[in-house]
């Protein structure tokens, strides 16, 4: 399928059977992706990686409505095998996370959908500190303290911090195991050449903090996704 053709069939098809049966599903937000970034430059490590089409956002009450709705027939026998005509099941990336708001998004015009660069924070190699996430807030603090231009024309910033035990859950979307990801940052910008142009030098200042603290993240194995919001309810 092409890029247009694979946006097209998530919004259009596959979000329509989710919103005839939402199930217990509280926010489901699909990010089309028109951009991206992966790995570090001088680092021969993002080849092993592949491009991302899109990013969906199924927000749940609590862990008992995850399960129940991935569990349903509905997701089963309708959204399960739909999913299938159009995303490329094995390499699929499914997270479980829990949200904190560091600086409130805009609220969405209508009609328009919003720029928001998601930022995909893979775990450093070793052991993980105890204050992983701690460390990763204090760097991005850091990084908006400084008041450079990449700071001044960030709208939004949003940390959803991966948390353990949905993988069974999971397995709906594709993929395996549970992936080495501290998590997803979302940055939100009012156009999508202020993304493109401010999220590099954010990105490069936020790896310089992070490589001052002995490394709370890997830069070779993290990517960028630049998406525009769409909601589907």
């Amino acid at each position: 399928m092409t890029h247009r053709a694979f946006l097209h069939h998530l919004h259009h098809v596959h979000g329509s059977l989710a919103a005839a049966n939402p199930l217990r599903i509280r926010r489901y937000v699909q990010n089309h992706v028109f951009d991206a970034s992966f790995g570090s430059e001088g680092d021969l490590t993002y080849l092993t990686e592949f491009g991302r089409d899109s990013v969906t956002e199924l927000r749940f009450e609590n862990m008992e409505a995850l399960t129940a709705t991935m569990s349903d027939p509905y997701s089963r026998e309708v959204m399960g095998p739909d999913g299938a005509h159009f995303n490329d099941l094995p390499s699929a990336l499914a997270l479980l996370t829990r949200p904190a708001v560091l600086m409130a998004p805009p609220a969405s015009d209508a009609g328009e959908s919003r720029v928001k660069v998601l930022h995909f924070v893979h775990k450093s190699g070793g052991p993980v500190p105890d204050d992983v996430t701690e460390r990763w807030q204090a760097a991005h603090e850091e990084v908006l303290d400084a008041e450079e231009p990449q700071a001044k024309v960030l709208r939004g910033y949003v940390q959803h911090r991966g948390v353990p035990g949905a993988g069974r859950a999971l397995r709906h979307f594709g993929g395996g195991g549970e992936p080495a990801y501290l998590g997803v940052a979302a940055l939100y910008y009012d156009s999508q050449d202020e993304a493109l142009t401010h999220f590099p030098s954010y990105e490069r200042s936020l790896r310089e903090r992070s490589a001052e603290t002995g490394g709370f993240h890997d830069p070779s194995r993290s990517f960028a996704l630049y998406s525009r919001e769409v909601t589907i309810f």
